[in-house]
C-alpha cells in the first residue's frame, strides 16, 4: 500500500515538471483568451516599440509589419529595434481533445488565428520547447484528460500519405465567413486531432483552399 502511494506522489510531481517545462512560467499556464501582446515597431529610434494587446482580428493588420515582435518578449519590448522578425505567421498548440495526442503543433498566418480565438485549450503561442505531451489546464499544473477523441476513419480508397517528412497540407476550417479556410501543414500522425472537424479538407486541393 505504501509503495503504491509513493508511486502516485512521484507521478504527480512528474506531471508538474512537465507543465513547468512546457509553459515557461513555473506552475502557471496562461489561458488563450483570443488576444496577444505584441511589440509594434514605431519607426522612432528613441522609442522603437509600442507594447499593444490585440485580439486576433486586430493582429491580422500587423502581418506585413516585418519589424513587429509577435508575441512580445516575456520581459517586455526591447529598447533597440530588431528588424525582420515578423513573418506574419505564428506557431500554436491546437488542443485536440485526445488523451494520447492532446495537441497538434500548427504554424498559421495571423488571419487563420481568428478561428482559434474561442479555443480556450489552445496554447498561443506554442512553448519554446514544443507542445506538451499532457493537457495543460490554465492557471494550474498539467493533468491528463480522460476525454478520448475517436481516430480519423479513412476509406480504403482514401489512403493519406504524407511527404518525405511525414507531413501533409490541409485546409483547416476557421469558422469565419470572410476567411473560411486556412492552409496549414501538420504531421500525418496529428490528423486524428481533426477527426471532429467535418469541414476540414484533407488533403488540401491542388489549387489551394476555397474562399
Amino acid at each position: 500500500m505504501k509503495l503504491k502511494r509513493r508511486f502516485s506522489v512521484i507521478s504527480i510531481f512528474l506531471l508538474i515538471g512537465l507543465a513547468i517545462t512546457a509553459c515557461g512560467k513555473p506552475g502557471v499556464v496562461e489561458q488563450n483568451n483570443g488576444k496577444l501582446t505584441i511589440c509594434h515597431a514605431t519607426g522612432d529610434a528613441t522609442t522603437p516599440y509600442d507594447q499593444l494587446t490585440l485580439d486576433f482580428a486586430g493582429l491580422a493588420a500587423h502581418a506585413s509589419h516585418q519589424d513587429d515582435l509577435v508575441p512580445a518578449p516575456a520581459d517586455g519590448c526591447p529598447k533597440t529595434l530588431q528588424t525582420g522578425t515578423n513573418t506574419g505567421k505564428l506557431t500554436i498548440c491546437h488542443a485536440t481533445g485526445s488523451a494520447t495526442n492532446p495537441y497538434n503543433e500548427l504554424t498559421i498566418d495571423f488571419n487563420g488565428l481568428q478561428g482559434h480565438g474561442k479555443h480556450a485549450g489552445d496554447l498561443i503561442p506554442a512553448p519554446e520547447g514544443g507542445c506538451p505531451l499532457v493537457t495543460v489546464t490554465p492557471g494550474i499544473t498539467a493533468t491528463p484528460t480522460i476525454t478520448v477523441t475517436p481516430s480519423l476513419t479513412l476509406t480504403p480508397s482514401a489512403t493519406i500519405v504524407g511527404d518525405a517528412d511525414g507531413k501533409i497540407t490541409i485546409c483547416h476550417a476557421t469558422g469565419s465567413k470572410k476567411n473560411a479556410y486556412v492552409l496549414i501543414t501538420i504531421s500525418v500522425s496529428g490528423l486524428n486531432g481533426h477527426s471532429k472537424h467535418t469541414r476540414d479538407i484533407i488533403p488540401a486541393p491542388a489549387g489551394g483552399c476555397p474562399n
